[in-house]
């Protein structure tokens, strides 16, 4: 995964003082008193490598969340890894713009890096920090075989980074375009913090884990966090704010492609549609803008195609090289502009992987 991927969390803060603050971007914009607050925050480390600088797809939720969108934009100017620098110049100053009081609560969706790797900023700003997340979540940050995240993965990110470095710097010596250069040379500094950052990680892990199904009552805020199967990964939580019709999905439910690398995809299906059960309108997804409920079944109808054409090219006898391009072909008019609207996680750029992973987890398992 490379930079390529984000620190989605969600943070609970008490608000101290009556101010409030306008998010709009979805239809009717709304004010969000300043009371009892959940806030969200999204760090990319790849979104300004790879988008314009000029592209502005922000999003304001009209809804108690602040939170970014897949761009190299965002809300407030949250930096783009999850770093000290970041929490600094960026998410601390989101926060310090509603309330003075520390974050109390942080929910760790599942367990890849980009959403649990900030944790220790917010830890070390307020000892008493509880970081919420699945049994299965906190067991999989200390396996060394769990997949793309866990502190074990931080080694490899450790070998990876210094030749994505090398790789920025031979790109910029190679630019002609003062734009594309400097975009360029703005992440190469990026990612040479970011590297620095990761020698001198100190893990913080989750001081609260569930294995089911649990409700919060946070300043009059009922905030629940269901368990409602594998998906994304074994142990995926999802946030519904019912008063607020209001589910945030981690990476079981995102506006791109979805990364199926440690996922179940039969089970992720059946999980999506539980989650479909719960009364809410719109979706705070682990990358993407805000989304409307209907999205669930477009993103669920994806998988379900997906599965059920690679059985059949499977029966049919094809190899695993035919059927990448006859199921990415196939599956195109449906899905292809639908999950390519941003420069990271496009169709054509994961759709064979899926067709792999589907193929080995489905089809060669049975």
């Amino acid at each position: 995964m490379g930079l390529g991927r984000w620190n989605r969390r969600l943070l609970f803060a008490p608000v101290g003082h009556p101010k409030s603050i306008e998010r709009t971007g979805l239809e009717p914009p709304v004010r969000i008193s300043a009371q009892d607050v959940l806030l969200g925050s999204g760090l990319e480390p790849d979104a300004q490598r790879t988008v314009q600088p000029e592209a502005k797809c922000v999003h304001r939720p009209p809804y108690p969340f602040l939170t970014t969108a897949e761009t190299g934009r965002y809300v407030g100017r949250i930096t783009s890894r999850p770093s000290g620098e970041a929490f600094r110049s960026g998410s601390h100053k989101e926060i310090q713009g509603i309330t003075n009081k520390p974050v109390r609560k942080i929910v760790n969706t599942h367990f890849h890096w980009d959403h649990w790797q900030g944790n220790q900023v917010y830890a070390s700003a307020n000892p008493g920090l509880e970081i919420v997340a699945s049994q299965r979540t906190r067991e999989n940050l200390t396996r060394p075989d769990a997949g793309v995240g866990g502190i074990p993965f931080i080694e490899k990110q450790l070998t990876t980074l210094p030749k994505e470095i090398d790789q920025l710097k031979d790109e910029i010596t190679r630019a002609t375009s003062p734009e594309v250069k400097a975009r360029l040379e703005s992440n190469l500094h990026q990612a040479e913090a970011y590297l620095q950052e990761l020698k001198g990680l100190k893990p913080a892990l989750p001081t609260r884990t569930l294995t089911s199904t649990v409700t919060l009552h946070e300043q009059g805020r009922e905030i629940q966090l269901h368990l409602l199967g594998r998906a994304h990964t074994d142990g995926d939580v999802f946030v519904y704010l019912p008063r607020e019709k209001v589910v945030v999905t981690g990476d079981a439910v995102i506006d791109w492609m979805p990364f199926l690398n440690d996922g179940y995809p039969e089970d992720w299906v059946q999980t999506l549609t539980a989650l479909e059960q719960l009364d809410f309108t719109h979706i705070i997804p682990g990358h993407g803008v805000v989304l409307p409920k209907s999205h669930l079944t477009f993103f669920r109808g994806y998988l379900s195609d997906l599965i059920a054409a690679v059985k059949k090219a499977a029966a049919d006898g094809a190899s695993l090289d035919e059927m990448k391009k006859a199921v990415g072909d196939q599956l195109a008019p449906k899905y292809e502009r639908g999950m390519s609207k941003y420069p990271l996680g496009q169709y054509r750029d994961r759709v064979g992987t899926n067709v792999e992973m589907v193929y080995r987890k489905v089809v060669k398992k049975a």
